[in-house]
């Protein structure tokens, strides 16, 4: 193989990576995106209600809701339509997987350690992850999305207390639920295009 071959093949993987992530990538990145900010504001009106610190325990509903949402979801697409992984997907899946593992345990922290800043901490991981995903398939939106996230998420060493939450929604709009909408349409237009 010389080295324009090589080139087109890596070209090729990419593309097909992409295509790969256009087709499967939206859902999760919206589930996870929406139950992100439900949570959040959720937190929001129960802490202002009430003041009780124990309702940050409503945190552990977005693993919870997220994955089962997914599962469900998946479960109903059928083997006909799975598509065939590629290795730079099963690097990204590995990669989100590695990353919501430090996010819950980022979740446990606050109740051991006050004042761990974990609105910066799980803003600033969910934006690496995806601009890490829109890095490895050069799509630009997850690119853009998540290094803006990354750079919103340092206002988190400032804003402090309950305002926090309804922050943490419009960031997990602005780094989820956008470039997945986006990423969403952007699959529609290529099935209607096909």
């Amino acid at each position: 193989m010389n080295e324009k071959e090589s080139l087109d093949l890596i070209t090729r993987m990419i593309n097909n990576t992409r295509k790969g992530i256009e087709k499967n990538a939206a859902l999760p990145m919206l589930i996870f995106g929406y139950a992100s900010m439900i949570t959040s504001l959720a937190v929001w009106l129960a802490l202002s209600l009430t003041g009780n610190y124990w309702f940050h325990l409503l945190w552990a509903a977005i693993p919870l809701l997220g994955w089962s949402v997914l599962g469900l979801l998946k479960a109903k697409r059928s083997r006909g339509e799975a598509t065939p992984g590629s290795y730079i997907g099963r690097i990204i899946a590995k990669m989100w997987y590695l990353l919501a593992g430090v996010m819950v345990l980022c979740m446990i922290v606050p109740f051991i350690v006050r004042g761990f800043p974990v609105a910066f901490v799980m803003t600033l991981l969910v934006a690496i992850g995806v601009s890490c995903s829109g890095l490895f398939v050069r799509y630009l939106p997850f690119i853009v999305c998540g290094f803006a996230g990354i750079l919103l998420s340092f206002a988190f060493l400032w804003i402090e207390g309950i305002v926090q939450s309804p922050v943490l929604a419009l960031m997990f709009l602005i780094i989820m639920v956008i470039p997945g909408h986006m990423l969403q349409a952007a699959n529609n237009k290529n099935i209607k295009n096909a």
